[in-house]
């Protein structure tokens, strides 16, 4: 089962969010591929109250890649540079496999829907930082 965690394919999906465009009518949804990723669910329980709450949410993990651009540098590069780099944001999705659509901000709802278990919405980016045989470069976390 673990030999081949490291082998899927991850569709980013970032967000220019609209008031960092220049007319600011609309968010922008850039597509990014990258292979080799890992993508898992898991579960957490917490009790209070009147019982105890199991929810599920997602983990994944994307190696080192030099396409990798921190968002307050992302928003401010060229349309194509920015097609060809990706970005980590809050709100930004992410699908196990590749989304063959073309995403923006009146069909991302639906499109997303479209993948069910397969997306989550990012929530929280943890970047470990490149040292000794660390292979990870960003761990997400959504739901």
């Amino acid at each position: 089962m673990w030999k081949n965690i490291y082998r899927q394919r991850i569709t980013i999906l970032n967000k220019l969010k609209r008031a960092d465009i220049e007319d600011g009518t609309t968010d922008v949804w850039y597509k990014y591929t990258v292979d080799n990723g890992v993508w898992y669910e898991d579960s957490a329980r917490n009790s209070g109250g009147n019982g105890v709450y199991i929810g599920t949410y997602i983990t994944v993990l994307i190696p080192f890649n030099d396409n990798y651009v921190d968002y307050r540098d992302w928003r401010h590069l060229s349309e194509q540079e920015r097609a060809e780099k990706f970005t980590m944001s809050s709100g930004d999705y992410v699908v196990l496999g590749d989304v063959t659509e073309e995403v923006n901000a009146q069909n991302i709802v639906s499109v997303m829907n479209d993948y069910g278990i397969l997306k989550c919405i990012v929530k929280h980016i943890k970047k470990p930082h490149k040292r000794f045989n660390a292979t990870v470069q960003l761990k997400i976390e959504g739901v």
